[in-house]
Parts: C-alpha cells; sequence; structure tokens
C-alpha cells in the first residue's frame, strides 16, 4: 500500500501522486523510512567544494542536463503510456494489401492457393461435416489398409459374388433387349 508524504519543497505541487492524492504530496512505495535507491552521480559531477561556482558550459553540466533530459523524456513517454497513448519514439505502422489487378484493398490471407480444387472442396465439406476429425477418425492409416486389413464373412464374400454375377449376366442380357 503506497503512503503519502508531504516532503515537496515549498510553492511546488506535485500532481503525479495517488488519484486523488492532495496537491503537493509525492507516493512513495518503498518501505516506511527509505526513500528508495540513492541517485547516483555520474563521475565527475558538480561538486561545490571541488569546482566553485556553477558553469553550465562545463562536462559535468553537459552531462547533468543530458541525464534531465533522459529522465523527462521517460517520464513522458510512461505518462502517454498511462493515458493509452502510443509511445512517443515508435511510428505508427500499418500494412495493407492490394489486388494486382483491381487495384482494391483485399484481406491478407487471400491468395491463389485458396481458389485450387483442394482447397474449394474442403470449404464446401467444411461448412456440412468436420472434415480434421472424419479424416483422423483412422488411427493414421489408408481408407486402403483398413479395407485390407478387414477380413469378411463367408456370408458377405458370397453376397460380392452374387452382386458381380447379376451384373455380368445384365450386361450379357442387355443387347438381346435393344
Amino acid at each position: 500500500m503506497p503512503r503519502y508524504a508531504a516532503n515537496v519543497a515549498p510553492g511546488t505541487s506535485n500532481t503525479a501522486g495517488a488519484p486523488g492524492a492532495a496537491p503537493g504530496t509525492v507516493v512513495t512505495t518503498g518501505a516506511p523510512g527509505t526513500s528508495g535507491p540513492p541517485k547516483r552521480r555520474p563521475a565527475g559531477g558538480y561538486n561545490p567544494a571541488i569546482h566553485g561556482n556553477y558553469d553550465p558550459n562545463a562536462d559535468y553540466a553537459i552531462e547533468a542536463r543530458r541525464q534531465e533530459e533522459e529522465d523527462e523524456a521517460a517520464a513522458e513517454a510512461a505518462a502517454a503510456v498511462a493515458a493509452g497513448l502510443p509511445h512517443p519514439t515508435q511510428d505508427y505502422s500499418t500494412t495493407a494489401h492490394f489486388n494486382r489487378f483491381t487495384g482494391r484493398y483485399q484481406a491478407s490471407g487471400i491468395n491463389p492457393n485458396n481458389h485450387s480444387d483442394e482447397a474449394k472442396s474442403q470449404r464446401q465439406m467444411n461448412a456440412f461435416f468436420d472434415v480434421d476429425a472424419a479424416a483422423n477418425s483412422h488411427d493414421g492409416r489408408s481408407l486402403k489398409a483398413e479395407r485390407r486389413a478387414k477380413q469378411l464373412t463367408k456370408k458377405e464374400l458370397q453376397a460380392f459374388k452374387d452382386k458381380r454375377r447379376e451384373k455380368k449376366e445384365e450386361k450379357r442380357r442387355a443387347w438381346l433387349r435393344d
């Protein structure tokens, strides 16, 4: 649970606190009595005991200014992301696919493979039953292998032979009728 501390300099207000926090308060998320990790100075930072008067053109001032700009940019980016805006350093981009003959926009999944005989029959069969389940219902064996493994009974075998004999007989008699 964040706690609120009023350790903001007089005359300033920090509105980056939690929603509903009073102006001039700062939200700290560390343990009570700690203020988070100490901010490290870059080697050679400004020290009045060493450098005397502050020189804005000195190396330590330029480094400090660059660091402040980076911190401000990171804070702005975090605020934009929190507000739901895109990251300011990222470009907004999108892709579109256009038909080469008509020039009109078309979905990216549409391609010549969709118009093959196999794809058409797949779409039509999917409308009526589950093609994938039917294809996988034979444990990976081909239909031919399934039929070969099936043993016919004597009655079924005799029925097939009789049927074949009837067809032959029908063809033999057909020329007599014509």
